[in-house]
């Protein structure tokens, strides 16, 4: 009843080298992907979204991500921080696709 042989020192050799080539690419990997996730901070000025949205036909999350170049999670929380402060107001939309519409400070005082 025969059976796997020994093997020889050089296929021995190649399979330790592979299992060490293995685990540095497993921790390279790992290391990459903790670099990706420290790129994800936004830094957005206030001014320049009040003006994006004064220019906006329609205010949905989708268009203010376009207009100022960022992701829609970012625009759809500066929507709702906005949202939060009154100075927007829901109008439309369903689902979590809402339109928005600018509060006029002259018409609540």
């Amino acid at each position: 009843m025969g059976g796997a042989g020994k093997k020889s020192i050089g296929a021995e050799a190649k399979r330790q080298l592979k299992e060490q080539e293995q685990e540095a690419r497993k921790e390279k990997g790992k290391k990459e992907k903790g670099e990706e996730r420290q790129k994800g901070a936004v830094m957005v000025d206030d001014k320049q979204v009040i003006n994006a949205l004064s220019s906006l036909k329609a205010i949905t999350a989708h268009a203010l991500a376009r207009s100022i170049g960022v992701k829609v999670s970012v625009a759809n929380s500066i929507l709702k921080r906005f949202e939060a402060q009154g100075m927007l107001k829901r109008f439309g939309g369903y689902s979590g696709h809402y339109v928005y519409q600018l509060v006029d400070s002259k018409a609540t005082k």
